[in-house]
């Protein structure tokens, strides 16, 4: 068993985040989809407070609870892996795919049930779409989305390797692809069929409605690929970003808090 404690685990998440963060806005400005874009657009002054309120959130209800649970499954045998015999070096690669599948599903039923949409579309209504993207959700949908992020880890015995791996590298590309980044062309048709890239998130989170049913991966493009989920796109598409009625103007922090008790929610 990998020996960190729940500090540990949070710190070097920390570390992997802020790291990545910093990589991807630096690759921006050599690589950018508008080219425009500047550090200080109105997005950041929407997401950047409603990340730090999820973080203290999400820190007061869970902590390092996904450390926990798979610290729990190891101490006490508990889990397909441990049922199975499987080394953590098969167990930590498969842990990795299994979680990337079980987001994608949450992602695309937070598109298809109404009441999860209502958490939802605080993500979608940024008609920036930048790194800072990444950080626009509503403390409600990471909250709920615990629950199958534990029961997959606990349902695996998922070593705390294979977890922290994953947390790092779901990171890194849940702000990648939201990143303002035009990537050659060379790049994206060598890479698209296995990884999401930022074209096709930036589809996703396209004004239109039916653009947002599809390319619902972080990671890996294949299940949306194997499901019928993805569509093609390329940095060279002009693609306009946003919900409609909610883009048109900057949202306030207390906006985007309440914006899940407004209005009617039709699913996208």
């Amino acid at each position: 068993m990998m020996d960190l404690d729940e500090t540990q685990f949070q710190l070097i998440k920390s570390i992997g985040f802020v790291a990545s963060f910093a990589a991807v806005y630096a690759l921006q400005a050599f690589l950018p989809y508008r080219r425009e874009w500047r550090l200080g657009t109105r997005s950041w002054f929407q997401n950047i407070p409603l990340a730090a309120v999820n973080t203290i959130i999400l820190s007061a209800v869970c902590g390092a609870c996904l450390c926990t649970v798979s610290r729990y499954a190891a101490e006490h045998r508990f889990g397909l892996f441990h049922l199975l015999g499987i080394p953590a070096s098969l167990a930590a690669p498969a842990t990795l795919v299994v979680q990337d599948f079980a987001l994608w599903l949450w992602h695309m039923v937070n598109h298809r049930l109404a009441w999860l949409w209502r958490f939802h579309r605080v993500h979608h209504s940024d008609g920036g779409f930048d790194i800072s993207t990444s950080l626009r959700f509503h403390a409600g949908e990471l909250l709920l989305s615990l629950p199958l992020r534990m029961a997959v880890i606990a349902a695996l015995g998922a070593p705390l390797i294979g977890v922290l791996l994953f947390e790092i590298l779901f990171g890194l590309f849940n702000i990648l692809v939201h990143a303002n980044l035009r990537l050659p062309a060379a790049w994206e048709s060598r890479l698209l069929p296995v990884i999401v890239l930022p074209c096709a998130h930036r589809l996703h989170h396209s004004v239109r409605r039916e653009d947002h049913q599809s390319n619902f991966g972080t990671v890996f493009s294949t299940w949306d690929r194997w499901f019928g989920t993805w569509r093609e796109a390329r940095s060279t598409d002009a693609v306009r970003t946003g919900l409609p009625g909610l883009s048109e103007q900057p949202l306030t922090l207390w906006r985007c808090l309440i914006l899940p008790l407004q209005g009617v929610a039709r699913p996208h």
